[in-house]
């Protein structure tokens, strides 16, 4: 190894070492036999000169310079894989990984993508669901869409949608004619909650004056919002929902709006991609079709809110 430039057979023994803390996992994963990693990684800190790992009882521990340099490492690998796919994949299609969560996914962003893949013929979206926060030094994502109050730390991006509002739906049935319910009518219901937003419904008692009300049956919980979603259609109980996940229950009639009073969804829906890919232009490609498609649905929502006012 030249000074100041250790071999790539080196770093990538190391990097798979410190994601495996094992080097016979790392060594199977790369086809080497375990002494050959064992024998790279040596080197490798031979000439650094710094300690890596501690092997303690036979396990192997990343050393807090060790942490840092893995997580460095692995995204200068991960730019050479990719940068070495475009060169392969020249006048072929690419392919971006995007973290969605599920529920935006699967409501909003999906049903759109006939449109992005018309005018966008050489780029190939693999959307995989996350609903927790994604770090890029620890992943192969190349961007990522999420609720959040704030962006999550050491990720760049931008606030898509801001001004987004719950509101209380329930299936047509549980109306039974009527055009929106009372308070002591949502009250006798079961109450649909879902875990990202815990304070939702104490929020909207609050804000109308209504912080007494109790629900006379047990609250109905759920880690994901399409499960939310699908409890309230089937006709469960009344639901608080953010009014970008269910434009299309709304519109075909499956949910519909049971009482007049809405509150600002306290979440942000964000878009963020690693710092270092900000200038590839099949990423460059997705963040112009995503930001057009998130102005033609607040041109599309605020033509519905009209239509409906008028």
């Amino acid at each position: 190894m030249r000074l100041g430039v250790p071999s790539l057979s080196a770093l990538q023994a190391f990097e798979a070492s410190a994601r495996h803390q094992n080097f016979a996992q790392a060594a199977q994963e790369l086809a080497l036999t375990h002494g050959a990693v064992c024998k790279r990684v040596n080197e490798l800190e031979g000439h650094l000169g710094v300690a890596l790992f501690e092997r303690v009882k036979q396990r192997l521990v990343l050393t807090p310079a060790g942490a840092e340099y893995a997580k460095r490492i692995r995204v200068h690998l991960d730019q050479i894989r990719r940068d070495t796919l475009d060169v392969v994949q020249q006048g072929r299609e690419t392919e971006l990984e995007i973290a969605v969560g599920v529920t935006f996914a699967a409501q909003w962003l999906i049903p759109r993508l006939d449109d992005f893949y018309a005018s966008t013929r050489d780029v190939r979206l693999h959307i995989i669901g996350r609903d927790q926060p994604v770090f890029f030094d620890d992943s192969a994502f190349d961007a990522t869409i999420y609720f959040s109050t704030r962006l999550w730390p050491g990720m760049p991006g931008t606030a898509l949608i801001t001004d987004d509002t719950l509101l209380l739906v329930a299936a047509p049935r549980l109306l039974a004619g009527r055009p929106l319910l009372s308070n002591d009518e949502i009250a006798a219901l079961s109450w649909i909650c879902v875990r990202d937003l815990p304070r939702a419904w104490d929020d909207w008692l609050a804000t109308q004056d209504a912080a007494q009300l109790k629900p006379q049956r047990s609250a109905q919980r759920y880690d994901m919002f399409i499960m939310a979603i699908n409890a309230a259609v089937a006709g469960l109980g009344v639901a608080l929902l953010p009014r970008v996940l269910i434009e299309r229950e709304l519109a075909s009639g499956a949910l519909v709006q049971a009482h007049a009073h809405t509150l600002a969804n306290p979440q942000t829906i964000y878009f963020s991609y690693p710092a270092q890919r900000r200038d590839w232009a099949p990423l460059q490609q997705f963040d112009i079709w995503l930001r057009r498609a998130v102005d033609d649905y607040r041109a599309a929502r605020s033509g519905l809110s009209r239509s409906t006012c008028s």
